[in-house]
């Protein structure tokens, strides 16, 4: 019961610590029906249309929505603004919308689709899901807040040969301008050659970069980053906001090259033991030697060695 109480007693603080939202400004929850309903519609139109939505019709359907709410554009730009230097609360509450958004497209019979086949896979195995670093990042054009950097461990489960997939979804809110991610990842082989591969982001959605093999040489390191640009828009006030979640890296071992590189083990664990056993047959023969003269060791005459 006191502990209890205790527990208790520890929430109440962290509440009390943890300041509110002010009330000028758009609450959580009704921010995060806002930018639910906005994600739906865009996606109604784009089903539509497809590869016909223009940025009128998107700021017309996202008046649309603000108009449901009862709330002009003047107050959703203000808390964004609030928003914005309030990250890990807008992170919440994308992190909210990004899960009603994966239940709405269940009950609607949505394929599981790339991210959710490889979602199943642990980090061993042939087929793995290799990434331990951050699943969900927010990135708006400003620096400090435009760049996530990541890198991935390499270790002895890696082998000659091995693809990989860089995988994630990503959601955006784009006022105007140009939407563009740039996706590099940099590995660095033994040798020191590195290969840099790139990619552009500038829709929402599954976006995929994929590492070619290297039959050649070992992976010893790999890292990259996402970076979100101004998109030719330079307006401080401007509505710009990349959600990116389900990160994944994908490993694919070549399994000829796994077994080539398990065979080369193979080979020089026997020459290893060979060795070992002819070094101990050698001690072998000399003990015996000395034995059968008394204890006493063999004498060596020096003229016979070879100079």
């Amino acid at each position: 019961m006191k502990n209890s109480l205790l527990v208790f007693a520890a929430l109440l603080l962290v509440m009390a610590c943890t300041p509110s939202v002010p009330s000028e400004f758009i609450q959580p929850g009704e921010m995060e029906d806002i930018l639910y309903d906005y994600h739906i519609s865009q996606a109604m139109v784009k089903a539509e249309h497809p590869g016909e939505q223009s940025d009128m019709e998107r700021t017309k359907n996202f008046m649309a929505v603000l108009k449901k709410y009862g709330v002009t554009e003047a107050d959703f730009d203000s808390s964004m603004v609030y928003y914005y230097s309030h990250l890990p609360r807008l992170k919440d509450i994308y992190l909210e919308v990004n899960e009603r958004l994966a239940d709405e497209a269940k009950e609607l019979g949505a394929s599981v689709g790339e991210i959710g086949r490889y979602s199943q896979y642990s980090s061993t195995g042939d087929t793995a899901n290799i990434w331990s670093g951050a699943a969900d990042v927010l990135l708006i054009p400003k620096p400090t807040m435009n760049r996530f950097d990541f890198t991935v461990k390499v270790d002895t489960s890696f082998y000659k040969g091995d693809s990989f997939m860089f995988q994630f979804m990503s959601e955006y809110i784009w006022q105007s301008g140009t939407k563009d991610a740039l996706v590099c990842v940099l590995t660095k082989y033994e040798g020191d050659s590195i290969i840099q591969t790139v990619n552009h982001v500038s829709v929402s959605g599954l976006s995929q970069v994929r590492i070619p093999a290297n039959k050649e040489n070992k992976l010893k390191e790999m890292r990259g980053y996402i970076y979100l640009g101004k998109g030719g828009d330079n307006d401080e006030n401007t509505r710009k906001m990349m959600f990116i979640s389900q990160i994944q890296m994908i490993r694919f071992h070549n399994k000829e090259a796994k077994n080539e590189t398990k065979n080369d083990s193979i080979k020089k664990d026997s020459l290893q033991r060979g060795d070992n056993a002819r070094r101990k047959e050698s001690d072998t023969v000399r003990v015996g030697d000395i034995r059968r003269n008394g204890g006493q060791a063999l004498s060596i005459d020096t003229r016979d060695a070879v100079h």
